[in-house]
């Protein structure tokens, strides 16, 4: 029989302070749940906070000889610890500082600290009522978090087994010689007239300087989704993406997962490539799903970045405040993705020494935020951004990746000609409009307007093709990514396929992602 006596000795322990040291781990995984989280992530986390937490009990258990008090202190403590995030930002917004320094924020918490302990302290022992209903709340609220990440577990679903590669069947005959091919987004890169539209930036030069190389500028050029995911998926296998299969492999209509998982399967551009004797050589952003690709023979991946869940749960903490130490700070966020996009620069211009015919595919998170570079390369600090527009930021890093791209262009066009490679140079999507960046979740797209239907889908696309005139092989100025390289494998390598018609769709919201709607005509019509 259950000794009464042990049980309430049992609810008596604090377990509290560590269920308050849990849940904001669980809480912004079980947010996050649909979004692919490497779970090893989540497990870092949870060892540094309940360690943390734990340590911290320790210490104010031997001080205050006393257990009570203590698990209500660290309570106290990872409360605030949690929350100066959140507070930071909040106290920056609200007086319209630039880069408020972490000092100020830091002694308020401080002093919190100070006068929660004292009450504490004088209470005492009296503290010891507060153990099971926090106990109590403590475990409903981690419950309820657990509930809805074994929700999402327990319905995960299957994929379909592999399909075969669409283009075997086809025999290659080689029209002109097979050169590398070099493969580069930049993410939410919108076209000349995006820029000049929405941004006030006349980007002419850059794209007449493309063109003076040799480029081929789509200047029609649109996406075929709204989202990196939706878009990379479709034009790595040539072809628009079925929302009754997506639909039907997802959890929920919110659910990422089987676009998530089809960027990190084998895709149709890079299998046909391999069955021609290509390697396949990748460079991914700080973003999980596209950060590294399983089917790559070389993945260059920085290895002192965080993933965006660390980032964003180590942001509401007070270790945000260690970005006031600038270069010598051992937790940057922000300098972290700045030296990540120099690095993959670096190792994109290394891939070019790598012997053998090769395939290099790079995703770039330009001049995608967050904003960290000047054009000119060096580093935006937090308050330097907060203290210009959303477009003056965005032209900014659009500058630095024009810097960039010419300048690993130029490397590469210093070859003779027979020895340049095909070079795609593109984005995903176009810049995101006001409106859906305030409210990305729950923006209704089929009330967008023209003119953020313009903003969103209009994309930089452009093409070099050594020793080939771009016009005479199919390319055409309102080509869109599901196309490129059904133009460029008929050319190449004397395929016959089929160039499909240039659709541009958007899903209602980001709850009903595979609700696919067709707004190619509202497109064209606002143009």
């Amino acid at each position: 029989m259950i000794n009464p006596g042990g049980l309430r000795r049992a609810t008596g322990i604090p377990i509290y302070p560590f269920l308050a040291a849990t849940y904001p781990v669980v809480f912004l995984y079980a947010q996050n749940v649909h979004e692919a989280i490497a779970f090893a992530d989540v497990l870092v986390a949870l060892a540094a906070s309940l360690g943390g937490s734990v340590a911290c009990f320790g210490v104010l258990r031997a001080i205050t000889r006393r257990s009570a008090p203590a698990a209500v202190m660290t309570t106290w403590l990872v409360a605030l610890f949690f929350t100066y995030g959140p507070a930071y930002t909040g106290f920056t917004e609200a007086i319209g500082a630039e880069g408020l320094p972490h000092v100020m924020t830091l002694t308020a918490w401080t002093v919190l600290a100070a006068i929660g302990i004292l009450v504490i302290t004088v209470i005492g022992d009296r503290t010891r009522a507060l153990t099971v209903p926090f106990n109590a709340i403590g475990s409903i609220l981690l419950v309820i978090n657990l509930a809805t990440i074994g929700a999402f577990a327990l319905n995960l679903r299957s994929d379909p087994v592999e399909a075969g590669n669409p283009l075997t069947s086809m025999q290659p005959t080689a029209k002109s010689a097979t050169p590398d091919i070099y493969w580069i987004i930049l993410d939410r890169y919108g076209s000349g007239s995006v820029l000049d539209e929405f941004y006030g930036d006349d980007n002419t030069e850059f794209l007449q300087e493309l063109e003076a190389r040799g480029f081929y500028i789509a200047k029609d050029a649109t996406a075929n989704y709204l989202k990196t995911g939706l878009s990379m998926v479709s034009s790595r296998n040539m072809e628009y993406l079925d929302g009754a299969a997506l639909t039907e492999r997802a959890t929920a209509p919110d659910d990422w997962g089987p676009i998530y998982r089809d960027l990190a399967a084998p895709f149709t551009v890079e299998r046909f490539l391999g069955s021609q004797d290509y390697r396949f050589i990748y460079l991914g952003t700080y973003w999980g799903p596209t950060s590294r690709h399983p089917s790559a023979e070389i993945n260059y991946v920085y290895d002192k970045l965080g993933s965006e869940f660390l980032d964003l749960l180590s942001r509401s903490t007070a270790l945000l405040a260690l970005e006031d130490l600038g270069t010598e700070a051992p937790y940057d966020w922000r300098r972290n993705r700045w030296n990540q996009t120099r690095y993959e620069w670096d190792r994109l211009n290394h891939a070019t020494t790598l012997e053998g015919r090769k395939f290099v595919h790079a995703h770039f998170a330009l001049p995608h935020d967050p904003f960290v570079f000047h054009s000119d390369g060096s580093f935006v600090t937090e308050g330097e951004a907060a203290n210009r527009s959303w477009a003056q930021n965005y032209v900014d890093q659009v500058g630095y990746a024009n810097v960039e791209t010419l300048a690993f262009v130029d490397s590469l066009l210093s070859l003779p000609v027979d020895q340049q490679p095909i070079l795609v140079i593109q984005a995903d999507e176009g810049p995101w409009p006001q409106r859906y960046r305030q409210n990305e979740r729950q923006f209704d797209w089929t009330n967008a307007t023209e003119a953020e239907l313009r903003e969103k889908f209009g994309i930089l696309s452009a093409f070099y093709l050594p020793g080939l005139d771009a016009e005479n092989v199919g390319l055409y100025p309102s080509i869109t990514p599901v196309n490129q390289f059904r133009v460029l494998f008929n050319e190449y390598f004397g395929l016959d396929l089929p160039i499909l018609p240039d659709r541009n769709y958007i899903f209602p919201n980001q709850g009903n992602l595979y609700e696919f709607i067709d707004v190619t005509d509202r497109l064209r019509g606002a143009n």
